[in-house]
C-alpha cells in the first residue's frame, strides 16, 4: 500500500475528513426522511417504486444509526483536542467549556424551531458530564464507555422481553409527540411549524433520545473519542493503522453476530412492542459494529494515496460541519414541509437520495472555496468567539490559501 507524505496537520485533516464523511451519511439519512416530513408520493410508477425501496433500505443499512455515532465519536476526540490546547495556553477549562456547550445548546434550539430533527441541542447536552469525566483515569473511563454503549436500561428491559413472555413494554412517548408533530409539517403555515416546534419539536427529540438509550450510546461515544484523543492514536500512523484494522475486524464479527438475530425476530414469537424492544438495542450494537468497520476502513483508505485524493475533500466540509449541519435543516424543512415547496408529493426515496447527493456536492465544494479566504466557517467563528466573549478571533485570512498540492506518495 501507497501512502501520501505526512504533512504536519495530517491528523487533524483525517479527524475532520471522517467528520465530513459522517455529516455526508447523516445527509442523506436526512433526506430519506423528507426532514420528518413523514410522506411520499402516493402511487409511484412501478420501476420507481422498486428504486425507492431499494434507495430507502441501502441508505439506511449504510448510515442510518452510523453516521451520527461517527459524528459523536468525533466530538469527543475534538473535546480532548480543545482540552490539551486550552490547558497549554492557560486557559481556564470546566467554566469555559460549559458556556462553549449552551451556546452550542442556544444553536442547536434556534435550528429546532425550523427542523426538529437537529440533534446540537441532545449533544450539548450529554456532553456536559466529559467537564468532569475527563479527570478520571484511562481504565476508569473505558469501563464507563463499555456499561454506556452497552446500553444498559435499553439491555434490561430487552431481558424482561426475553425471560418474561407476559412482559409488553409500553409504547414509546416520542411516537405520539412526533405524530402531532406530523400534521402540522404537512398542513401548518411557516408560523405554524415555529410555534410547534418551541416546545413539542424540542421534546420529541430528547424524548427519542431517552427512550432509544440513544443517549447512552451517544455519551459512551463521546468517551470512547477522549480516550482516543488521550492516547494521542493520531500522532502516531503505526498505531492508528493498527487500530483501524482491528476496528475492522471486531466491527465485522459484532455485525455478524448480531444482524442475523435482528432478521429472525419474528421466528422467536416476538411481536409489536416486544420485537420493537429488542430490534431497538440489536440494531444499536449493529450499528456501533458498522461504525467501527466505516471508521477503521476510512482511516486505512486516508492512508493510500489513490483513496487519499478523494477522502481529503471530506476534510474542509468537516471543518465546516456545523454551518453546514444548520444550514441542511434550514433548507431540507421549507423543501419538503406543506408551507415551502411540499417536495415530499413529488421526490420518493431515490430521488429524495438524490437530492441530497447534490447538496452535499454543492455544500463540499462551498466549503473549500470559503476556507481559502476565511479561517473558519462563520458558524464556527460565532461558536469561537462567543466561547471567549471576543471578537477579535480572526475571520479572514490576510491572503488566499493556495489550491492544495497532491503529495508525492511513498511506500508505506
Amino acid at each position: 500500500m501507497e501512502s501520501p507524505t505526512v504533512a504536519p496537520n495530517a491528523r487533524i485533516d483525517l479527524i475532520d475528513a471522517l467528520r465530513g464523511s459522517a455529516l455526508c451519511g447523516i445527509l442523506l439519512v436526512h433526506s430519506l426522511e423528507h426532514w420528518d416530513v413523514d410522506r411520499n408520493p402516493e402511487h409511484p410508477a412501478a420501476w420507481l417504486q422498486t428504486l425507492n425501496q431499494y434507495a430507502y433500505d441501502t441508505g439506511f443499512f449504510l448510515f442510518g444509526g452510523k453516521a451520527y455515532a461517527i459524528f459523536a465519536l468525533m466530538f469527543g476526540v475534538s473535546f480532548f483536542l480543545i482540552l490539551d490546547r486550552w490547558s497549554q495556553r492557560g486557559i481556564p477549562f470546566q467554566g469555559r467549556f460549559l458556556w462553549r456547550l449552551a451556546v452550542l445548546g442556544i444553536l442547536g434550539y434556534l435550528n429546532g424551531l425550523v427542523y426538529s430533527g437537529d440533534m446540537l441541542l441532545v449533544i450539548a447536552l450529554l456532553g456536559v458530564p466529559l467537564v468532569w469525566l475527563h479527570r478520571l483515569g484511562t481504565r476508569t473511563l473505558a469501563w464507563i464507555s463499555v456499561a454506556l454503549v452497552l446500553q444498559l436500561p435499553s439491555l434490561w428491559e430487552t431481558a424482561r422481553v426475553l425471560l418474561l413472555p407476559g412482559y409488553s413494554p409500553a409504547q414509546p412517548l416520542h411516537w405520539s409527540t412526533y405524530g402531532s408533530l406530523s400534521y402540522v409539517y404537512l398542513n401548518g403555515s411557516f408560523h405554524d411549524v415555529v410555534t410547534a416546534n418551541l416546545w413539542t419539536g424540542q421534546a420529541s427529540r430528547l424524548l427519542w433520545a431517552f427512550e432509544t438509550g440513544r443517549y447512552t450510546q451517544m455519551m459512551g461515544l463521546f468517551v470512547w473519542g477522549l480516550l482516543l484523543g488521550r492516547a494521542r492514536v493520531f500522532e502516531d500512523p503505526a498505531r492508528c493503522t493498527l487500530l483501524a484494522r482491528r476496528a475492522i475486524g471486531w466491527g465485522a464479527i459484532g455485525f455478524t453476530l448480531f444482524f442475523p438475530f435482528k432478521s429472525h425476530l419474528e421466528g422467536w414469537g416476538l411481536h409489536d412492542m416486544r420485537a420493537y424492544e429488542v430490534s431497538n438495542l440489536i440494531s444499536s450494537y449493529c450499528n456501533l459494529a458498522q461504525m467501527a468497520v466505516w471508521a477503521g476502513g476510512f482511516v486505512l483508505l486516508f492512508q493510500w494515496a489513490r483513496a487519499w485524493v478523494v477522502l481529503r475533500l471530506f476534510a474542509p466540509y468537516g471543518r465546516m460541519s456545523l454551518t453546514w449541519y444548520v444550514a441542511q435543516g434550514m433548507i431540507g424543512g421549507p423543501l419538503f414541509d406543506g408551507y415551502g415547496l411540499a417536495l415530499y408529493r413529488y421526490l420518493g426515496s431515490f430521488y429524495s437520495v438524490l437530492l441530497g447527493l447534490v447538496m452535499f456536492t454543492v455544500q463540499c465544494a462551498a466549503a473549500h472555496v470559503w476556507l481559502r479566504y476565511f479561517c473558519y466557517g462563520p458558524l464556527e467563528w460565532l461558536w469561537r468567539a462567543a466561547t471567549f466573549g471576543s471578537l477579535t478571533t480572526p475571520f479572514r485570512r490576510r491572503s488566499p490559501v493556495p489550491a492544495p498540492i497532491t503529495p508525492i506518495p511513498v511506500a508505506a
